[in-house]
């Protein structure tokens, strides 16, 4: 029986030994879990110091910065509310000559008249039968210029020729 004994505590002292084995593993586990999650915490906290990351950057100026899309909204509309109203200048274009007021202008002279008017006028063009070119180039000019411009082409359908259907309603600016 002392040999049956023997084996028997043998036996006993490595399951206890295998037990506090599996015991430590667990422990180191677990500690190194908890270590990645603080170095994972302390890189967020560091980035949203700098201002890296998440997008919480610092910005620049005193503020916290959550006012800032609101109060531009307002500034926005504040603008729009105070513009003064829009004025049409009209220019119809024929074939490949330019007519104003029932009078053929150039080009070069039609450009020099618009830029001396106010930025609150946008021209209105007319294409009755227009060649590309012309209205290529006008649109060019008003373009290079920094006016605003819509277009309109005229109905030669229509009964009455005086009629404007807005084909291309484009406007540029």
């Amino acid at each position: 029986m002392s040999i049956q004994n023997d084996v028997e505590k043998l036996y006993r002292s490595d399951l206890e030994k295998q037990r506090q084995k599996q015991k430590k593993k667990k422990k180191k586990k677990l500690l190194g879990i908890m270590l990645i999650v603080i170095i994972i915490a302390a890189l967020i906290l560091i980035m949203q110091y700098l201002g890296l990351g998440l997008g919480g950057g610092k910005g620049e100026g005193s503020g916290d910065g959550k006012d800032v899309s609101a109060s531009s909204n307002e500034a926005s509309v504040t603008t729009t509310t105070t513009a003064a109203p829009k004025e049409f200048y009209d220019i119809k274009v024929s074939g490949s000559t330019y007519i104003i007021d029932e009078r053929v202008v150039d080009l070069k002279s039609l450009v020099s008249t618009v830029k001396l008017m106010s930025d609150n006028v946008i021209v209105r063009i007319t294409d009755d039968n227009a060649t590309k070119n012309a209205m290529d180039d006008l649109k060019k000019a008003l373009t290079d210029d920094g006016r605003e411009f819509t277009e309109t082409v005229l109905d030669n359908s229509a009964l009455d020729n005086s009629v404007a259907n807005d084909v291309t309603s484009e406007t540029v600016r």
